[in-house]
């Protein structure tokens, strides 16, 4: 079973590819139109899609009716003319990253009324495009504060909203920079649930009402408390605790009248097209397949348990057949001081190789991107002999999970799952199945 589910998750990355290959064009009506009324676009993708979206782009777009910026993760800085490429930092912003922002808002705010603005938005964009509100911020320090930030344990709704509060460049400041523009459309590729203004911590997005603006911005006694309720006060730069305090930080960008009446938003993927590749392909293998578990946000036991339940409550139901269960999303995850290799999913198998071990069960789990955490593997697929095969070996797979180190341990044992990255992010996708 372990090859099967590494076919159905190969397969679900290839239609991913295929579909935002094809679909990107057809977002860029709005685009297009204004190209043949004598119209120029500017291009800004950003994210770990952001070549693959802006390549498929340009090709229904005249190169000579085209500026603009083409963000990526490093090592990838090979051009895309006519666009300016940069290459950024992620999981952590770089000096690529506060480059790149700074040309992004440059490029905005040199929008005239005859061009109509392209943004190409995709998970990674939060790192990859970032600025702190303050030029006297350092890249240093502000990269300690979003390590702290990231591995704090908190949800990626409360993540964002800090990000989008103390940024330059996110919570809706590039639209408003474009505000001349003809016209905005921003082409999305989801890799979180909920509002769509968490995907990149919302760089375009503008809140259809005062309340919503209001509920998704915190003011400087919210921002304080989460500081303090996460502990990343220790982390953040003196600067932003001094203006903190003094009440300097900058105020919640206003959006002028009619700006959003000019401005479309489309999703072009998200986890649920993951998850239905993803089944699909397991239906296709002859297994019958439960779709509709949810483990988002949850702690790495707390998602072993209930999908492991909810697999064996499957199998029960239909006794001899083969059955899986597959679910999308990410899982929380709070670091020690100093993580091994790996990431989420890594974690995630080896927690329950340690739960399936002796019996016919396979769990895989596996990012969309093509990356786990900090090791070079998009995740794991494991098995009833991983926990025993990794303890003859003279490993330790409980001291891996504590160290979170599940990365070094499941490479040894040759049940890493490696693509290298894949040019889209729409999250996790999990497998659990049993042979019946």
């Amino acid at each position: 079973m372990n090859d099967t589910l590494r076919a159905a998750f190969a397969t679900t990355l290839a239609h991913l590819r295929t579909r935002q290959d094809e679909w990107t064009p057809r977002c860029l009506g709005a685009a297009r139109e204004h190209v043949t009324r004598g119209g120029q676009v500017v291009l800004i993708a950003f994210g770990k899609a952001a070549r693959g979206m802006a390549t498929s782009a340009l090709a229904v777009l005249p190169a000579h009716r085209v500026r603009g910026l083409l963000v990526t993760p490093a090592p990838d800085d090979a051009p895309l003319p006519p666009l300016q490429t940069i290459a950024a930092g992620h999981p952590l912003p770089d000096a690529g990253s506060f480059a790149a922002a700074r040309a992004a808002l440059a490029l905005c705010r040199s929008v005239r009324p005859t061009e109509h603005v392209v943004f190409l938005v995709s998970g990674g964009g939060s790192a990859l495009l970032e600025l702190p509100y303050d030029d006297r911020i350092d890249v240093a320090s502000w990269r300690a504060f979003y390590q702290a930030l990231v591995s704090c344990g908190a949800g990626i709704e409360r993540v964002n909203a800090i990000r989008r509060r103390v940024s330059a460049n996110k919570g809706g400041r590039l639209a408003l920079a474009a505000a001349a523009a003809a016209g905005q459309t921003t082409v999305l590729v989801r890799d979180v649930p909920g509002d769509w203004g968490d995907i990149a911590s919302g760089p375009t997005w503008l809140a259809d009402n005062e309340a919503d603006a209001a509920k998704a911005w915190l003011d400087d006694d919210a921002l304080a408390g989460e500081l303090d309720a996460l502990g990343l006060r220790p982390a953040a730069p003196p600067q932003l605790v001094a203006d903190l305090a003094a009440s300097a930080l900058p105020p919640r960008p206003q959006v002028p009248e009619r700006l959003s009446s000019k401005c479309a938003w489309l999703t072009l993927l998200d986890e649920t097209n993951a998850r239905a590749f993803a089944a699909q392909a397991m239906r296709a293998a002859g297994f019958i397949v439960d779709a509709e578990a949810d483990a988002d946000d949850l702690t790495i036991d707390e998602a072993a348990d209930t999908l492991l339940q909810r697999l064996t409550a499957l199998r029960l139901a239909n006794q001899g057949r083969k059955v899986a269960v597959v679910t999308t999303g990410e899982l929380s995850v709070r670091l020690p001081p100093s993580p091994g290799v790996g990431g989420r999913n890594q974690q995630f198998a080896l927690a329950c190789a340690a739960r399936i071990a002796g019996q016919p069960i396979v769990v895989l789990s596996a990012g969309t991107d093509g990356i786990d955490g900090n090791s070079p593997a998009a995740g794991a697929v494991v098995d009833g002999t991983t926990w025993d095969r990794a303890l003859a070996a003279g490993l330790d797979p409980a001291g891996a999970l504590r160290r979170c180190d599940a990365g070094a341990l499941l490479a040894r044992l040759g049940d890493a799952v490696t693509t290298r990255p894949t040019g889209t992010n729409v999250r996790d996708v999990r497998i659990l199945a049993h042979d019946g």
